[in-house]
């Protein structure tokens, strides 16, 4: 890695981990994007009406303790969470066996997400009927058009 490539040591460092605290991490930097899900598979993965998610370089990731299990919960993609207490972690696409560019962080695992400021809802078409969009924020059917 060149000196260009790393991460300065101004950028801000986010810690997180699971409930159980077997698993701790830090991403390093701010955030590519931060997006409330409303898609089925977040829903049934968190017992939740959505997730809030952050994303990151995958490089920016750092386990400090513990190791997480995986699940591939459709073709590519990969959901990470803690063998021992079921806290959903990760959400990162696979290519060929190997992680990809980026890794979405559960934004509830972190210790300080108050800095994180959310941009858009995704996955709406299936949004709880009776979770009202009042934020203002742009929601789309699925994904943010690309730009």
């Amino acid at each position: 890695m060149s000196e260009q490539d790393r991460p300065s040591s101004a950028a801000p460092v986010f810690t997180g981990g699971c409930l159980c605290g077997a698993i701790r991490y830090e991403v390093r930097g701010a955030p590519l994007q931060v997006n409330h899900c409303h898609c089925v598979q977040c829903q049934r993965m968190s017992g939740a009406a959505m997730m809030t998610w952050a994303t990151w370089p995958h490089a920016a990731l750092r386990m400090l303790q513990g190791k997480f299990a995986d699940f591939e919960s459709s073709p590519g993609v990969m959901r990470s969470f803690c063998a021992r207490c079921g806290s959903s972690l990760f959400w990162r696409r696979i290519a060929h066996g190997r992680d990809g560019e980026e890794i979405d962080v559960a934004a509830g695992t972190l210790e300080e997400p108050s800095g994180l400021a959310p941009a858009e809802h995704i996955f709406v078409k299936s949004r709880r009927p009776w979770l009202p969009l009042c934020d203002g924020l742009p929601a789309y059917r699925e994904h943010r058009p690309k730009q």
